[in-house]
């Protein structure tokens, strides 16, 4: 048991975390260099300049390699390098993104000056698209790719918020500051009442579900977002809400490289425009209204905010190893993450692997392997954001010795009476008594197995074999010590839960690409394959020792739960792109869904989509316009699906009582067998271009018509079963979607490139079930309205004469119209639409990047308009004497609270007690528009004369601030969570070196 308190005890002291983390990365970096050798021999300096054909100008981080070895380099920012190589006779291969790749004998020459020559376009990149990849000038459909350098911008431990602002049309939003915490995606509108609009995840062609799949940014090489039917359509019903592609890393013929990343910094509470009374505000305040309240309240003044929170630590290192010959390609990596939060008792901390091998077994045959997993680990001892933000400052946190004070516990109550004192709060506990000694954990890994074969048949047809299973176990504990408060019923408890999941996968493929005249088709079939296994087991004890977190060690069992869940889907997939001269470009494809979700009358689903494009700058009338360097045309129409997670439409019954001691069943679920799929019918059509070789525009116009929505429709209560799901609903969203990438400042030492991303978005409900509106929370669910409108009584402020509160009242006339009213009673305000909604109707963001000689600044802005979000905690802490005994916050820049009769205040006169002013309405719905400084990181390239000095090929470090500026009217911390823990801001320092 000594072992067990001091191994708490540890934890609880989160000791020297910096110490901890340098020593797992360096274990990691020990690892990583089993997989990378390094030699020396006899060998020839070639050194030169790489510039860009038509500017002359330099060109920094080229890579140049040795053909037919592993010896590599890359050019610096004034495009110099200098390269040993093995021999006099030797060829150097020179390769850089957006350009062509050149082969150039070296000859016995020590000097080899190289002009690159540009690709025709930027469209001429190849981009991961469904099932494949794809030039960008064959696209079809709508579909945004991001290299992995745009996401390293943002520390976080995933990968969801690091897209914030850089895909128009897309809105991210983290739940809370918490490390770890998830970021909610939502592509193009929500579409669904009652599923996930959560967007579908896929890595590695890997079908992984609607969640972060959790690799670290520095094994990414490239995300892709589709967002339009003909994009979506061959992942069928998973597809709904659109689908991110995320490709990992992969090792380069020709190459090895040994890569480290370390950052490390601090986290800081981000108060907003929040703050709380202290003490002498607090007294100033209530004295107008408290008759209670004397001055005796004065002699303390504790900032419950200060002791819950506290300056956190975050931090992550990442090794990783890429190299690979003729016949093996190999990319290696670990990554360790740990942060600690900004509020005080949370740490979460992830390792995270992964192993991608390509072999090429003979000519005809490549073998594709991909290891990669990760464990997560969390201990919350966290401080409450409840406690903290209503605890009075007139209550002592500690007695005179430092212990915890509790009025509930022998000593508080000693020392307060002795010294004539109360416990103002209204719970009277501290929670820091119970916070001493309880806490809870959690613990997961997930380990994901891929095994895929390419053979080619001939030279136009290729048999593809992708192979998946996915492992994943959790455990949660959560322990109540007998010594605490909470614990003193049961004499202590302690809760476990494990959870495991299997998920399979598989693919079988067969690929057909030609080429003859000016045709191009490219074109696949394939069969897939998916199954899911989820199970839990969860049980409680009462009657512990203090410190023993073992269930058999309780003395009696509280609860015994679990469960098990299984699902299944089976997919037939065709696929044709054509392309004629580079100009006309056709795009089709089927998906042939079936899932367990429906019953025998829909299992299976038919999907589609059709997709034209045209290459105006390839025709004859457009040789003349210079200035034009891309002009493409895109339009595309489909139709994907949405499955429920369950089986809605069986008709079952719970085991969830008992009677006589036996398990008795009770109706759960009516049964429906003709219930189907959702299905979403989008329409695309969209404008690239590229002007003056320096500004590129896309402009994308949608409508998406999600149609056949499931809904839980309500049924008599003869009828022994509360309701029944049907397809009854319908919803659209409409909108457009703006991104101009300009290169403003464009020389030879410096140059300054923006990224501007700008998406608008309407949604609207169109058709319910007998065209009932319901009532959700502060939300209405109505037709002509969008779905997540908010619903509620509007507050008007406060009456000018008296202080007294104001709503609206909707008075019909006897001519039959209405009228509208002012009352100071709550019961009588109307239920009525206010005007603002959940979801924004704008969101974009501004990506900058500046470089001058070795120097990188980049400045990443994001923002969201016209969305409004319930302040709900203000209920308790500005409520106008609601809760005498609760702290309270001060008022917002352009408050007022009403004091003397012509006062037009926003807050009414405080009253002893309340007079229902803080109840819901809308006097607490905000403005949560916001634009924020994302990040800004300035980073520095060591000059080839310092690298050279310490033995490696290239080294940087740099400085990044997360969160640093926020600009709202949200009266709260945070317009993104809309939480009393609010991102934090971060400051870091890193270094990144490549050996």
């Amino acid at each position: 048991m000594r072992y067990i308190q001091n191994f708490v005890s540890d934890r609880k002291n989160n000791k020297n975390i910096f110490v901890s983390g340098i020593n797992k990365a360096f274990s990691l970096l020990m690892f990583m260099f089993l997989f990378a050798t390094f030699a020396n021999a006899q060998s020839t300096t070639i050194s030169g300049t790489v510039t860009d054909s038509q500017t002359n100008e330099s060109l920094p981080g080229v890579s140049i390699v040795v053909k037919g070895t592993t010896i590599g380099i890359t050019s610096d920012f004034d495009g110099n390098y200098s390269l040993e190589v093995p021999e006099a006779n030797a060829t150097l291969v020179f390769s850089f993104v957006g350009y062509e790749k050149q082969e150039i004998a070296t000859e016995g020459k020590t000097t080899i000056n190289v002009s690159l020559v540009s690709s025709t376009t930027d469209l001429d990149e190849v981009m991961v698209v469904a099932y494949g990849t794809t030039k960008k000038s064959n696209l079809t459909g709508s579909a945004v790719a991001i290299d992995a350098e745009e996401l390293k911008d943002v520390f976080a431990p995933n990968v969801a918020s690091m897209l914030q602002g850089k895909v128009a049309g897309m809105h991210t939003s983290t739940s809370s500051g918490k490390p770890g915490a998830s970021t909610e995606i939502t592509i193009r509108g929500k579409g669904s009442l009652s599923g996930t609009t959560k967007p579908l995840w896929v890595v590695d062609g890997i079908i992984m579900g609607n969640d972060d799949p959790g690799f670290s940014p520095d094994d990414i090489e490239s995300i892709t977002v589709l967002k339009d039917a003909s994009a979506t359509s061959l992942y069928g019903s998973l597809a709904a809400n659109g689908v991110i592609l995320l490709q990992t890393k992969r090792a380069e013929k020709g190459m090895s490289v040994v890569n480290v990343n370390a950052s490390y910094g601090a986290t800081t509470f981000n108060t907003g425009n929040f703050s709380l009374m202290n003490s002498q505000e607090l007294y100033d305040y209530q004295k107008t209204w408290n008759p209670n309240v004397t001055e005796d309240v004065l002699n303390t003044d504790t900032d419950w905010m200060n002791i819950g929170t506290q300056t956190g630590q975050a931090q992550e290192y990442n090794v990783n190893y890429s190299g690979g010959n003729d016949k093996i390609l190999a990319y290696l990596s670990g990554t360790y993450y740990n942060e600690t939060g900004a509020l005080k008792g949370y740490e979460y901390e992830r390792f995270s692997g992964i192993a991608n091998l390509e072999i090429n077994a003979t000519e005809r045959l490549l073998i594709k392997t991909n290891l990669s997993g990760n464990y997560t680990n969390t201990f919350n001892q966290e401080h409450s954001t409840y406690n903290m933000f209503t605890y009075m400052p007139w209550d002592e946190p500690y007695l005179p010795d430092g212990s915890v004070l509790d009025p509930r516990v022998d000593s508080g109550k000693e020392y307060l009476l002795e010294n004539g004192k109360v416990w103002y709060g209204r719970d009277e506990n501290n929670y820091l008594y119970d916070l001493q000694y309880n806490y809870g954990t959690t613990r997961g890994n997930n380990l994901r197995i891929n095994i895929g074969v390419d053979y080619k048949i001939n030279e136009w047809l290729t048999f593809s074999s992708m192979n998946n299973i996915a492992l994943g176990n959790g455990q949660e504990e959560s322990y109540t010590d007998p010594r605490s408060i909470g614990g003193q019923a049961d004499r202590g408890r302690l809760y476990e839960k494990y959870s495991f999941s299997r998920t399979r996968f598989t693919n079988q493929m067969l690929r057909f690409k030609k080429t003859f005249d000016q045709h191009n088709l490219n074109a696949f079939v394939a069969w897939e394959y998916s199954d899911y296994h989820a199970d839990n087991s969860e049980a409680t004890g009462k009657g512990v020792a203090a410190g023993l977190t073992v269930l058999n060690a309780t003395a009696e069992a509280v609860s015994v739960g679990g469960g098990k869940w299984e699902s299944a889907k089976q997919s037939m997939l065709v696929n044709l792109q054509y392309a004629y001269d580079n100009k006309y470009l056709a795009t089709a494809s089927f998906n042939r869904q079936g899932s367990s979700s429906f019953g025998p009358n829909n299992q299976y689903g038919n999907f589609w989509s059709a997709s034209l494009g045209w290459n105006l700058h390839h025709e004859d009338f457009m040789s003349n316009v210079k200035w034009v360097d891309v002009l493409k045309w895109s339009a595309s129409m489909g139709q994907v699906g949405n499955a429920p997670d369950g089986f809605q439409y069986l008709g079952y019954y719970a085991f969830v009582a008992q009677y006589n001691g036996n398990s008795a069943a009770t109706p759960y679920q009516k049964g429906n067998p003709d219930i189907s799929w959702e299905k979403v019918t989008s329409y695309n059509t969209a404008i690239n271009t590229r002007l003056f070789n320096r500004v590129g525009l896309n402009l994308d116009l949608y409508y998406k018509n999600s149609d056949n929505l499931l809904t839980y429709v309500p049924l008599p209560a003869l009828s022994g079963y509360n309701g029944v799901w049907m397809n009854v609903g319908r919803v659209t969203n409409k909108g457009y979607e703006l991104s101009v990438t300009p290169e403003i400042v464009k020389t030879s030492k410096f140059n300054w490139d923006m990224t501007i991303n700008f998406a608008y978005n309407k949604n609207r409900v169109e058709e319910l079930y007998e065209d009932k509106a319901y009532t959700s929370g502060n939300v209405r669910i109505e037709q002509g309205y969008d779905m997540d409108s908010y619903y509620q009584r509007i507050w008007y402020g406060a009456n000018p004469s008296n202080g007294e509160p104001l709503w609206e009242q909707i008075v019909v006339n006897e001519d039959g119209t209405e009228s509208v009213e002012l009352t100071s009673n709550y019961a009588d305000a109307t239920l009525q639409y206010v005007g603002s909604k959940a979801t924004p109707s704008y969101t974009g963001g501004v990506l900058n990047t500046f470089t001058y000689n070795n120097f990188t600044l980049r400045a990443n802005i994001g923002f969201v308009e016209d969305i409004y979000k319930y302040n709900g905690n203000r209920e308790l802490f500005d409520s106008d004497g609601s809760y005498a005994s609760f702290n309270n916050m001060n008022l917002a820049d352009g408050w007022s609270r009403w004091e003397k009769p012509g006062d037009i205040a926003t807050h009414p006169k405080p009253f002893n007690g309340g007079v229902n002013a803080n109840k819901p309405s809308s006097r607490y719905l905000e403005d949560a528009s916001y634009i924020r400084l994302r990040n800004v990181t300035l980073s520095y390239r060591l000059p080839k004369v310092a690298t050279d000095a310490i033995k490696v090929k290239n080294a940087s470090v740099y400085i990044s601030g997360d969160n640093l500026v926020t600009i709202t009217d949200w009266s709260g911390m945070d317009p993104e969570s809309g939480a009393l823990y609010p991102l934090s801001k971060k400051i870091l320092a890193g270094v990144k070196i490549n050996f």
